[in-house]
């Protein structure tokens, strides 16, 4: 029988591949509106933390342009500032789909004139992330998808994945705060198999990026 110790160590296994969506405006107003400080946050060393049985090759941000056809909007100006230190993160890549106002007529009781207001809406990011959770199945580039959204649109392409390609494992994280979690439901993806729970919050907080961020390109960008 051979020693031990002359047999030469073999190579350890590759890390899955695991690859992130997120629907930002989803991760937005279900946790970051209500906690503003975290808002700056490293988005691909928190899931680095949260994956750290994977290697993270990807992470999207499907998101759109607030406030487009505003000759000035604050509210722009800071997203994209954003943005902007998303591209200091090399495994970052944000997709963007469409923002745009739909008209709403007032139906309350206490408003007989029935008055008309706008109200932003964002397009396209659904159809965004289903389109690229199917693609990146087909060629083969993860072999494991998380995914950040509530949005049941999407319940049909990932069940698509998970027909098509069992191999791949899906983990469904819900944007939301824990004492949401009575009024979100999961039994659809639990039905398909697919693991979905509330995005663990825990640590979040150690991630936010700092005041001033470097970017590739020599330049930076500084919180407002």
């Amino acid at each position: 029988m051979p020693d031990p110790a002359s047999i030469p160590e073999q190579p350890k296994p590759d890390k899955r591949r695991c690859t992130i969506y997120i629907d930002a405006f989803n991760w937005y107003y279900g946790i970051f509106v209500h906690h503003p400080e975290w808002k700056w946050l490293n988005i691909q060393s928190f899931f680095e933390s949260l994956r750290l049985d994977e290697l993270v090759t990807w992470v999207g941000f499907f998101t759109a342009i607030v406030d487009p056809k505003k000759h000035q909007s604050a509210k722009r100006d800071r997203q994209r500032r954003y943005l902007k230190a998303l591209k200091g993160q090399p495994k970052v890549e944000v997709v963007l789909g469409k923002y745009q106002n739909r008209t709403v007529t007032c139906q309350a009781g206490a408003c007989p004139r029935h008055l008309t207001y706008e109200v932003g809406e964002e397009k396209k990011t659904d159809v965004n992330i289903a389109v690229r959770l199917i693609d990146d199945a087909v060629h083969g580039r993860t072999d494991s998808m998380v995914i950040v959204s509530a949005d049941s649109d999407l319940e049909p392409a990932v069940q698509w994945v998970r027909k098509n390609h069992p191999s791949i494992r899906i983990t469904v994280y819900i944007p939301a705060l824990p004492d949401e979690l009575s009024s979100r439901r999961n039994d659809n993806y639990q039905n398909m198999g697919v693991m979905c729970r509330l995005l663990p919050l825990t640590d979040i907080h150690r991630f936010t990026l700092p005041n001033t961020v470097d970017l590739p390109d020599g330049s930076n960008v500084t919180k407002p």
